[in-house]
């Protein structure tokens, strides 16, 4: 691992932030994950626009452009000597006083965390994976917005510890209505009589980049898509499932708690759909 802290190249142990900090007290911080695709950066400017709209959405000024931001992610990328590249950029509200309001902090930290990108099993792409559907709901869209990314995470720590309970390897939230929103880092999908569907932005979740990315692939393919409300009992009579995320790509479901989505193989569709993504990626 690599941290590029404020511009400097660090290693772990070198890196150090105040205990005053107001994203170490409160929360108060916005961060982005990119990952490299035959070590190039994969999809960047749709992740810096969405963690300059994280940052807006809670009045953080990020100290560089998105210029400076794609230097420092290429020079740390580079210098980890890593061949894939797993970088997480988050920007800190940065130091001050024990005080919720931010007018003390006059510096914004900011950091790159650089770690050689994880590969995941591959039996969850050729025979799917567990989700559970969890007990605690995601934020309400009129207390913390779904759709900034910060620092304050604690909604879907809790709910990876559920789903780790019950053996999953991710956790679906609802709403507090009861809708489908997304997975603790990750979006969901169903596949129901040909036609793909997501939780529409409007349930309360992320708008995830390698989502829009895959409604993009779907649609010039010629897939039927939706973006709509998908109730609980939609999800378990779905015909086929399957997350998206970043470092992911596209995951088949073969298990929902201990219900067996379809025939318990990753379907047509999402097979199809990951096919896509990966020849984009490799297009990169």
């Amino acid at each position: 691992m690599l941290i590029n802290f404020n511009g400097e190249l660090l290693q772990p142990g070198e890196a150090k932030v105040s205990v005053l900090d107001h994203g170490f007290l409160f929360g108060d911080s916005v961060y982005d994950v990119i990952r490299t695709v035959n070590g190039r950066l994969f999809t960047a400017e749709e992740h810096l626009a969405r963690l300059r709209s994280s940052a807006a959405a809670i009045r953080l000024e990020i100290p560089l452009t998105n210029e400076e931001l794609l230097q420092e992610m290429n020079r740390s990328h580079t210098a980890s000597g890593n061949s894939e590249s797993y970088i997480r950029i988050v920007i800190t509200r940065g130091e001050g006083e024990i005080d919720l309001h931010p007018r003390s902090c006059p510096k914004p930290n900011w950091m790159m965390f650089v770690l050689p990108l994880h590969k995941w099993p591959a039996e969850w792409y050729t025979s799917g994976i567990k989700v559970a559907l969890v007990g605690i709901h995601r934020n309400p869209s009129t207390a913390l917005s779904p759709k900034i990314k910060s620092g304050n995470y604690l909604n879907n720590v809790i709910a990876r510890m559920q789903a780790a309970d019950e053996g999953a390897v991710e956790g679906i939230m609802l709403n507090p209505e009861g809708w489908v929103t997304e997975g603790t880092t990750s979006n969901i999908w169903i596949v129901k009589d040909g036609q793909a569907r997501t939780p529409a932005l409007r349930c309360g979740l992320l708008p995830g980049v390698t989502r829009a990315l895959v409604l993009e692939l779907a649609t010039t393919d010629g897939i039927a898509v939706d973006e709509c409300e998908i109730s609980k009992n939609e999800l378990l009579d779905a015909d086929e499932a399957f997350i998206t995320s970043t470092t992911k790509g596209v995951v088949p479901v073969r298990l929902i708690g201990r219900e067996l989505v379809g025939d318990g193989r990753p379907g047509p569709i999402t097979k199809r759909l990951e096919q896509l993504l990966r020849d984009r990626e490799q297009a990169n």
